[in-house]
């Protein structure tokens, strides 16, 4: 049988410039596990390869040499790259059946945590008064100013809604930013907006994308799979508050009519007015209101993608083609075929059959992709998503 990760190579460059190669670990390694996730693009990685200890110190701070933290690390396949980042931790280790090192990094979303981040600075912008101003122009300002190590700011859309009068003069992190002050504002139609980073390190700043499927997979390819649909993130009223001031709550009167009336608050930056306030009530109303789908699933088998654009099921029969696992990322959307009756019309995400992908995890010696289909964000789901990228206490 041949290697599941035989196609992968793994090369380590001295910055991301890729000025010096450093190691190329292809066909070395002995674990190999990487991930994708939103907000973030490419996540973390994770690497083991054995290797004589006068070779691993080369890796590790020692007698005043620096070791090969924050170098580049690209997994690729042929001409695609299919993960990159930046190494964080090195482990030096042996035991009698292993000595080398372990290697963990993180994709460039990583380095939304280098440097702060402050609107009264000099030369950034005064979101307090102007305008118009959309949270696309907010972020392209943060990365621009804050962000060296993310290339350029051409694919972060402008979105609609005017904020004018966010305040953003509390310095943080544009990670931070971003998630708990911007993408929460949602637009002027409700719609769900992710921040990620990926090949050659350019950053994305893009609408969910619900009518597309990338990826068609059976029954018979997952290994395990939990439908579970839980019911303690329902909230079907909604009530923003921007600073400390409440605004207008909004109900669904469906979603009340089945189930009982569960409140919750969405706290929202400072200074936005009352209709960007009341798109990020629309969007946390949109998300909560019935139980979502929040378990992962194993894929062990084989995952397609279609030959052509089809909208129906006599278009769809035979028109699918192989590929590998690893291609599957964070922001594409999955149909399991055969998990309800077949009635294939237009893409419509149902959290039964048909996922948008919050995350995935590629495991390349056992060759199993591990999916997380998407689920309204809470606080814990943030607080989790950004220990698990990076600096995590041990």
């Amino acid at each position: 049988m041949p290697n599941p990760h035989s196609d992968l190579s793994v090369r380590i460059w001295n910055n991301y410039n890729k000025g010096q190669l450093h190691a190329d670990l292809t066909g070395r390694f002995n674990s190999l596990v990487f991930s994708t996730a939103l907000h973030g693009g490419y996540k973390e990685c994770r690497i083991d390869v054995p290797m004589k200890l006068s070779e691993a110190w080369l890796y590790v701070n020692r007698d005043n040499l620096p070791g090969r933290h924050f170098y580049h690390m690209e997994i690729s396949e042929e001409n695609r790259t299919v993960w990159e980042g930046r190494i964080s931790d090195i482990e030096v280790r042996g035991n009698s059946s292993f000595v080398g090192i372990g290697l963990t990094a993180f994709g460039y979303w990583s380095s939304c945590r280098d440097q702060y981040y402050d609107a009264d600075d000099s030369g950034n912008t005064d979101w307090k008064t102007g305008g118009p101003h959309n949270v696309g122009k907010i972020i392209r300002e943060i990365v621009t100013k804050e962000c060296p190590a993310i290339n350029g700011t051409v694919d972060i859309d402008l979105t609609s809604r005017d904020v004018v009068g966010i305040d953003l003069t509390a310095r943080d992190y544009p990670m931070d930013i971003i998630i708990d002050k911007l993408a929460p504002l949602s637009d002027s139609d409700a719609s769900i907006w992710y921040f990620a980073v990926w090949e050659n390190r350019k950053p994305y700043w893009k609408k969910r994308d619900g009518t597309s499927l990338y990826w068609y997979t059976h029954m018979s390819e997952i290994r395990e799979f939990h439908l579970v649909q839980e019911g303690k993130h329902l909230r079907n009223y909604i009530l923003p508050v921007v600073g400390t001031t409440e605004g207008t709550g909004s109900s669904d009167a469906e979603s009340q009519k089945d189930y009982p009336v569960r409140e919750a608050k969405i706290s929202l930056p400072t200074g936005i007015a009352s209709t960007a306030a009341n798109d990020a009530r629309d969007l946390a109303l949109s998300e909560r209101k019935f139980p979502r789908q929040d378990e992962s699933f194993i894929l062990s088998g084989h995952i397609y993608t279609p030959l052509v654009s089809y909208t129906t099921a006599s278009q769809a029969k035979g028109a699918m083609n192989e590929r590998p696992k690893w291609w599957v990322r964070a922001g594409q959307t999955i149909r399991i075929q055969d998990f309800l009756p077949a009635s294939i019309s237009a893409p419509k995400l149902d959290d039964l059959r048909t996922f948008h992908i919050l995350e995935t995890e590629y495991n390349a010696l056992t060759d199993e992709l591990t999916i997380q289909p998407d689920r309204p964000a809470n606080r814990l789901d943030i607080l989790l998503t950004r220990l698990g990228q990076l600096e995590r206490d041990r």
